[in-house]
């Protein structure tokens, strides 16, 4: 969870280069905290855990996942920590992010989150956020370990599969990755251009390449791959739309087991998402999706499994 600030360039800089940038107004933002929102608008509960200093950035952000339906309560405050922000440069139709790092040693999970955790269907995170938590002497492989057991499914977005030679162990607890095109390159080169035979080896269930413009590949083993095309539109803003495809994916899995329509539910609000600014554009719900695929000339009937049972939840 962070504050994105906003920065348009005409161009990006070379280094060394200095240049004069437009400040943009800023916008709550952060990988996990964008994929909780856009799930919380679709009805769906969900809780959010993390570390923060109690500064009026942390509350601020707080507020916002408040705002969007997200139960914070086991949020940790620890003030040794810096405010927790990001930097994003708009340039040559492209963002480019950078993320200060929070050094966050420890995450101590109270009885109550660690329950919270093994009784959910589902813990979205990735290895970054999972490699500091404990709860007593437990490590967090350990509780990883006891949510699997309880029949908790991981699902993580890798991003660019920029992680740590210890987090491979991760993986054994993994059902679901999400990773876009640099991140699947990445994953190749680390398990030596087998990461797909590698990786469900070590159980994980399926994983989804994001593309971009060019739509996504889902791969599952043993079965054949489902691969879908980009959707045009004109882009204002393309931060967070991995995290909305992905939290989209998620709640579209809740409702169908037809993977083929996750993945098209999915390609649509990541693409609705990029046309407005801000990383939380894609918290819109079903019948704002839904009214974006019919206006781009597609039949929605086929998505009736997700709405009907939106409809349903109380």
């Amino acid at each position: 969870m962070a504050l994105d600030e906003y920065y348009q360039a005409p161009r990006f800089p070379k280094i060394k280069e200095k240049i004069i940038v437009q400040t943009l107004p800023t916008q709550m933002g952060g990988m996990i905290a964008n994929a909780a929102c856009v799930f919380a608008t679709y009805n769906k509960n969900a809780a959010f855990l993390a570390a923060l200093n109690t500064g009026s950035i942390s509350q601020k952000l707080c507020e916002g996942l408040k705002e969007a339906g997200l139960d914070t309560k086991y949020i940790i405050w620890d003030d040794t920590l810096p405010d927790s922000k990001t930097i994003i440069i708009l340039a040559n139709g492209e963002h480019t992010v950078f993320i200060p790092t929070m050094n966050l040693q420890s995450f101590e999970l109270s009885s109550e989150a660690l329950h919270e955790i093994c009784s959910s269907n589902y813990l979205y995170s990735n290895f970054c956020e999972l490699r500091p938590l404990r709860y007593k002497e437990q490590n967090a492989i350990q509780v990883l370990e006891k949510a699997k057991s309880c029949g908790c499914k991981l699902w993580c977005d890798l991003d660019v599969a920029d992680f740590l030679d210890d987090d491979d162990t991760f993986f054994n607890y993994t059902d679901t990755i999400f990773v876009n095109e640099l991140g699947f390159s990445n994953l190749n080169k680390r398990f030596d251009s087998n990461a797909l035979k590698v990786l469900f080896q070590k159980g994980v269930h399926m994983i989804i390449v994001t593309r971009a413009e060019n739509g996504c590949v889902v791969y599952r083993p043993n079965q054949k791959e489902i691969s879908l095309p980009g959707i045009h539109v004109p882009v204002v803003d393309v931060t967070g739309a991995g995290d909305t495809f992905c939290s989209s994916f998620l709640f579209a899995h809740t409702c169908t087991d037809n993977i083929k329509i996750c993945a098209e539910f999915a390609n649509y609000a990541a693409a609705r998402s990029i046309m407005i600014m801000g990383a939380r554009a894609g918290s819109a719900g079903v019948d704002m999706v839904l009214k974006f695929i019919k206006s781009q000339g597609d039949d929605i009937s086929r998505f009736a499994c997700i709405k009907n049972y939106e409809e349903a939840q109380p």
